[in-house]
């Protein structure tokens, strides 16, 4: 096809309408929604998608309002639903007990974006948020940049304001190799060694210990394995930093996942008190959760001054014989 494939896909609760954007290059194929910016499908050749995804907006909703979404302005939790910006104490309406959970119910997985650019392989979408919309100040623009080349799919989030607030978005899919059922024989590598504590609300408690145990996954460990479950920031780095490979997923069968990130955290969260348990693991490269809220933490302040910002995410799709070739 030589111009991007974009149909119906339902509509919100408000009655707008939603779009689906379908991408191809070669054997690797992606959809993407305009609400939420959601990764809808990612497939190789015709195998079933590895993002897990629901054929219409409708289906986005209650507990998977977050699947396939980007999140933000601040992904993760600020704890108290509060944070300092400058000078000023910025209070917000918590929607995680008391706390604030992907920026609240006005977050960016329930706009619908704009399509700025699309072709067959490629698409950008945009939303704005006005000054104090949502909570957070500033006029903000953010974009989702969406491309498949070389086996796979590079999303490049970028960021703009015209007065200090905080950033910290995340793509926010879940995988799952085997394209339905739970992760049972899914093994996940993460290259960090540090994780960071959380208490009962799933807030950080302090800064990184040593990963260990179940948490330890530099060499792997099986998903939805009866032991541990996964609910957690590895911490990748000090500071947002040059591209690199971090995670690795596995099924015996399927296509190998590979995830690289410019990103200093990586949320694992494998949905294991989900109303359908463990049907999908999600890999959010961001930055650390609640770091307004710790000053170690690497900051998710933005400023005009500071121009726009970009982090780079890259999924890869392959088969294990192509890794031994």
């Amino acid at each position: 096809m030589s111009v991007a494939q974009i149909t119906p896909a339902g509509a919100t609760p408000a009655g707008v309408a939603v779009q689906r954007i379908a991408l191809r290059d070669g054997a690797l194929s992606a959809s993407v929604l305009t609400l939420g910016a959601i990764l809808q499908s990612l497939r190789l050749a015709e195998g079933p998608s590895c993002a897990v995804g629901f054929p219409c907006a409708e289906d986005y909703a209650g507990a998977m309002q977050y699947c396939g979404a980007i999140v933000g302005p601040v992904a993760g939790r600020l704890s108290g639903a509060e944070a300092l910006i400058g000078d000023t104490l910025w209070r917000f309406e918590p929607n995680d007990g008391r706390n604030l959970l992907h920026g609240g119910t006005e977050g960016l997985h329930a706009r619908v974006w704009e399509i700025a650019a699309c072709g067959p392989a490629h698409v950008t979408l945009r939303t704005r948020l006005r000054h104090c919309e949502g909570g957070f100040p500033g006029e903000r623009v953010f974009e989702a940049r969406y491309r498949l080349a070389e086996g796979a799919l590079h999303l490049d989030l970028v960021s703009r304001t015209d007065r200090p607030t905080l950033v910290n978005l995340a793509p926010h899919a879940y995988f799952n190799l085997r394209g339905s059922g739970r992760l049972t024989g899914h093994v996940l590598r993460v290259a960090a060694d540090s994780v960071l504590p959380i208490g009962p609300d799933l807030c950080p408690t302090g800064g990184p210990v040593p990963v260990s145990g179940p948490l330890d996954l530099r060499a792997g460990q099986p998903l939805d394995s009866g032991g541990a479950t996964y609910d957690h920031c590895y911490c990748l780095a000090p500071a947002r930093g040059p591209l690199r490979p971090v995670a690795r997923l596995t099924f015996p069968g399927a296509p190998v996942l590979e995830l690289a990130t410019t990103e200093p955290g990586l949320q694992v969260h494998d949905a294991a008190t989900h109303a359908q348990p463990c049907f999908g693991v999600a890999l959010e490269s961001q930055c650390w959760p609640d770091a307004a809220r710790h000053p170690g933490f690497p900051s998710i302040l933005l400023t005009q001054e500071g121009g726009a910002r970009m982090q780079r995410t890259i999924w890869t799709l392959r088969h294990e014989r192509e890794e031994k070739t």
